[in-house]
């Protein structure tokens, strides 16, 4: 019993990083921001000849192909260009895509699993509501926080220092195809989203995780931080405090 218990407390603490950043990469994927940001930033409409409103339109078609469309099925954009309609991608850049969205279909699992366990855990100590209990719960915030906080750390550094060796890596490790490898001078999908914008997010989920684990770090030391002074006012006298849960 004890080691089930010492297990399920690893896992919760695990399970906070996993969410954390994998919640980062969902708002990465699907929020209009970021497209916006991508288009803006890096003047896609001269660089692929799409006036803006179609390029927002394809936009919108790639967030819902991510998340509707079923497994197997191609991403089919068609945009107007001198008065022309023809396809957005080419056939690389659509079989691409489709190893893509299975992708990000296993970090969206991976990220609904990671919150069930952890609000079902955070639900199991409330359900349990000793002090002991709370107390642990505390402490396993805060290691979690402190843990997403220094990884993501690391991992902040490791892309400013090395980014393009762990962006080729990470293809090179998450396809089993050479799909992703287009030419900037031709495909529009590599003109939409280029290598710097592929940096700029992954730093800023980065960022954004360390920030959030910095938050639940600091909740977590907050609360052990007033149940001391709760003690320390017994101890001088003080009336018991009300029950808090």
């Amino acid at each position: 019993m004890l080691a089930l218990r010492w297990f399920a407390a690893a896992l919760f603490v695990v399970s906070i990083p996993v969410f954390l950043v994998l919640s980062n990469v969902r708002i990465a994927t699907t929020d209009s921001h970021v497209y916006d940001y991508a288009f803006s930033q890096y003047d896609v409409p001269a660089r692929t000849g799409i006036d803006r409103p179609e390029l927002d339109r394809a936009a919108r078609e790639i967030v819902d192909y991510f998340q509707t469309s079923e497994r197997g099925s191609l991403l089919d954009i068609r945009v107007t260009v001198n008065d022309v309609q023809e396809p957005l991608f080419s056939e690389r850049e659509v079989l691409h895509m489709s190893d893509v969205r299975d992708l990000f279909r296993l970090v969206f699992r991976i990220h609904e699993l990671a919150f069930v366990y952890a609000a079902g855990y955070i639900a199991a100590v409330f359900l349990w509501s000793r002090e002991r209990s709370m107390l642990r719960l505390a402490r396993q915030v805060a290691t979690a926080g402190a843990l997403t906080a220094g990884l993501f750390a690391i991992a902040a550094v490791a892309v400013l220092v090395g980014f393009d060796t762990l962006f080729t890596e990470f293809h090179l490790l998450s396809f089993s195809n050479d799909f992703w490898q287009l030419d900037p001078a031709r495909d529009h999908l590599i003109q939409m989203f280029p290598e710097g914008f592929w940096f700029d997010v992954t730093l800023g989920v980065g960022v954004m995780s360390i920030l959030e684990g910095g938050a639940l770090t600091a909740l977590g030391l907050g609360y052990l931080t007033w149940l001391d002074r709760d003690r320390a006012r017994w101890r001088a006298g003080w009336p018991l405090p009300v029950p808090r849960w």
